[in-house]
């Protein structure tokens, strides 16, 4: 019986120190073997990341990921990965997480490139975000874009031009023999016609040589381009004379500038006053023009009231 007793506790220390070793060899294996902080990073895709994936710094395991939570930023799905991190490891401030592979067949890690910067980023903080270091997530990539292209450029695009050929190919087995008997006549035409064509050619060379360039009229075509030239010289020293002037003009303007801001100033405070004024003005011009609308009618029934007037209250015109 005290045999059996001793085997039981042999048994049990035995077992009880594989467990502990086990989760010893455990712990080495996720790089949680003692305090570690948090830090975050977000990334647009975490194919083959999980929770206990390792997390290393320039190829140094440093810690596992802990969540992988998806949030919605700016009408696109983004990934916030939280990691836990040796205790006070450093991590500069411009410090690029992203996901890697280190070989064909290798899991996929979080490695963290260091940055340069000599701030290090506090406990806590979000660390930038990369695209993935991975060749298969780069194909699978480039195999979505080439599927895309294939299905929304290519196929479309083949299928007019196939409709395209089709529509030409008909077209030409049913106007095939016109075209030909229009192709075989306007040959036999010009083959026809070519020997006159090339002697009216010749002989419109021959006048062009005898009557048009001739001495005479290659030095007048020599006076012309010559007189040409001066008007170009002439213009361009125009141009030059009316630069100056605007520079000239652009110099006045700017010396005083003071005395236009002055002008311009009194003008508006004149406008400003006939504006206010011009109610009245118009008021007053339109009685005078009744007034003297009427005198011409009186002056018209009777001149005699150039001479002698008209009294008060009197109802018609001249005086009784």
């Amino acid at each position: 019986m005290k045999n059996a007793r001793i085997n039981y506790v042999v048994v049990g220390s035995f077992v009880l120190s594989m467990l502990v070793a086990f989760v010893a060899v455990l712990a080495l294996l996720t790089g949680r073997t003692g305090a570690t902080d948090t830090y975050t990073t977000r990334l647009t895709n975490v194919n083959g990341l999980k929770y206990g994936t390792k997390v290393t710094v320039e190829g140094f395991p440093v810690g596992q990921v802990e969540t992988i939570t998806p949030l919605r930023d700016e009408g696109r799905t983004a990934f916030r990965v939280e990691m836990s991190i040796k205790r006070d490891w450093p991590i500069p401030r411009d410090s690029l997480a992203r996901m890697a592979a280190t070989g064909l067949l290798s899991a996929v890690t979080m490695d963290i490139k260091a940055g340069t910067s000599p701030e290090i980023l506090s406990p806590g903080g979000e660390i930038q975000g990369g695209s993935a270091a991975n060749i298969f997530a780069v194909m699978n990539e480039m195999a979505g874009q080439v599927t895309d292209l294939n299905q929304n450029a290519l196929k479309p695009l083949l299928a007019v031009l196939n409709q395209q050929v089709t529509s030409l190919g008909a077209l030409l087995e049913q106007r095939a023999p016109e075209l030909l008997a229009n192709l075989l006549t306007v040959t036999g035409d010009l083959a026809a016609k070519t020997p006159r064509i090339t002697a009216d050619v010749e002989r419109m060379t021959g006048t062009l040589s005898s009557k048009v360039v001739n001495e005479p009229n290659a030095e007048r075509i020599g006076q012309i381009l010559a007189n040409t030239a001066q008007l170009s010289a002439g213009l361009q020293d125009s141009r030059h004379k009316v630069d100056a002037m605007l520079a000239t003009l652009d110099k006045t303007l700017s010396g005083n500038r003071d005395n236009i801001d002055a002008s311009l100033k009194d003008l508006r405070h004149t406008l400003a006053a006939v504006s206010r004024t011009i109610d009245s003005v118009t008021y007053n011009l339109d009685g005078t023009t009744r007034n003297l609308h009427e005198f011409s009618r009186q002056v018209r029934d009777n001149p005699g009231v150039l001479i002698g007037g008209t009294r008060r209250g009197e109802d018609g015109p001249g005086r009784k």
